[in-house]
């Protein structure tokens, strides 16, 4: 028999971010990988896949509403949902195409299993398995367990894991009373971020509602190593580097001087935490002081100690908090107008995603390229940034309402992102307000492209 059961809070955070999404982007809640299986026995590739589906239960897990609140239900037995291809692979573009193309069906949110595969073989050999799951299960670090594990189970079907709690373990630690502290202090840190008021500059929309947003995405493969080297040199992190100089831009275009930056945490800092498999991640926001005449090693800092004091507050009941920011909105009189706290609470926010081990060269000459979207998101955050860092590659996706932050504001960010970046490794005792000033000198192309193309109309 299944098991229903409720929702750990990184099942509950994903639930309500996916619940928002317009019908039409629904695949958006996707995360696609896909793992090279040449010169392996496809025996041995069926039989650790089914391993590794019996080990783990998110991949055993639908989700169902039961008195209007999502309950998961953990299914004791599954059969894989994979399809198993034969053709002739005729270039190396084959699997990212195959994966792509999964990545656009959307899961249902309810009733089915929220992950699907294509196994593609060539003559009965075994070439390569594209995945796709739902982020309502797994997160992109448990994507990486995954897939160690199944390389261990293909050589040994035997092979051991280091193994965390399930969802269902933790949902179940996270009501108990030995979790209370966690919780009151996690509410508490909310109840002073809505005292001390969110960046009311953003406007944030209902749920399933969609405005025109544009994107850009700059890629370098220079940028992410000289990040590494400055986070080095100010013991501070790589991440907290980038957003550093993202949220500087976005003060000095919303004209404030301090800003509210939603962070991505992966909520596995915990020992225990490290090897769960499942949707752990949630967004917690962070305000800090943009000072224009503070020196760039200051200001790195300073967002680096704020953001790091912040995630020990990162792990919460989405549903308390909203209630909590809905108390606060009556008493204040400032009701968000709509419906959907997810928008209004996350008005901005900043994602890291290392998404392989590959090494980073802060020297490497191959030019940057800035790309714009055709169509952007067009539904969620009025400011919102990825960065991905795959293949010795890092990529930094700018999307924004253009009423706020339009074109010109989005290159100039991502200009002097770039910029802050390379002076915060190789002079940090620049001062903040001359990376505008200076920002067209001394940036080599390898860092930002020399010309910009224009933004789609």
């Amino acid at each position: 028999m299944p098991v229903d059961a409720p929702l750990s809070n990184g099942q509950l955070w994903s639930w309500r971010e996916v619940e928002r999404y317009p019908e039409d982007w629904m695949r958006d809640a996707n995360l696609p990988t896909t793992w090279d299986l040449r010169g392996l026995p496809l025996d041995r590739v069926t039989t650790a896949l089914r391993r590794l589906v019996d080990r783990h239960e998110c991949l055993r897990t639908t989700y169902h509403v039961r008195d209007g609140q999502p309950v998961q239900r953990v299914h004791r037995t599954v059969t894989p949902p994979v399809e198993h291809v034969d053709r002739a692979v005729t270039d190396r573009g084959d699997p990212e195409r195959t994966k792509e193309q999964l990545a656009t069906i959307p899961f249902p949110m309810t009733d089915a299993l929220p992950w699907r595969g294509v196994l593609v073989t060539t003559d009965g050999a075994p070439v390569f398995l594209a995945l796709s799951f739902s982020h309502l299960i797994v997160d992109v670090w448990s994507i990486h367990h995954l897939q160690d594990q199944f390389r261990a189970l293909v050589v040994d079907p035997d092979a051991d894991a280091q193994m965390g709690p399930t969802l269902r373990e933790l949902a179940q630690q996270q009501r108990d009373e030995s979790w209370r502290g966690q919780q009151e202090s996690s509410e508490r840190y909310w109840r002073r971020v809505l005292t001390d008021g969110l960046m009311d500059e953003l406007p944030t929309l209902p749920a399933r509602a969609e405005r025109n947003r544009i994107e850009a995405t700059l890629h370098s493969r220079r940028l992410g190593g000289l990040a590494a080297e400055a986070a080095k040199r100010h013991g501070v992190t790589p991440p907290a580097v980038l957003m550093a100089f993202i949220a500087a831009g976005l003060a000095r275009h919303t004209d404030t001087d301090r800003v509210t930056m939603s962070l991505m945490a992966s909520n596995r800092f915990a020992e225990e935490h490290q090897h769960v498999v499942g949707t752990m991640n949630q967004l917690i926001p962070v305000s800090a002081t943009v000072d224009p005449g503070a020196t760039l090693a200051e200001h790195v800092k300073r967002w680096h100690w704020a953001s790091a004091r912040t995630y020990r507050y990162s792990c919460y009941d989405f549903d308390r908090v909203a209630a909590l920011a809905a108390d606060a909105a009556t008493h204040s009189g400032q009701e968000p107008g709509h419906d959907c706290w997810f928008n209004h609470l996350f008005r901005s926010w900043f994602n890291y995603m290392q998404i392989d081990r590959a090494p980073l060269n802060p020297a490497d000459p191959t030019p940057a390229e800035l790309v714009w979207t055709p169509l952007a998101q067009q539904y969620g955050q009025a400011f919102r940034v990825r960065v991905a860092v795959q293949g010795g590659l890092t990529s930094v996706m700018l999307l924004a309402d253009p009423t706020i932050i339009p074109p010109e504001a989005v290159t100039d960010i991502l200009r002097a992102m770039a910029l802050g970046v390379q002076l915060a490794a190789t002079d940090p005792e620049t001062c903040l307000k001359d990376l505008w000033s200076a920002r067209s000198e001394g940036l080599p192309p390898s860092l930002f492209p020399s010309e910009v193309p224009a933004p789609p109309h």
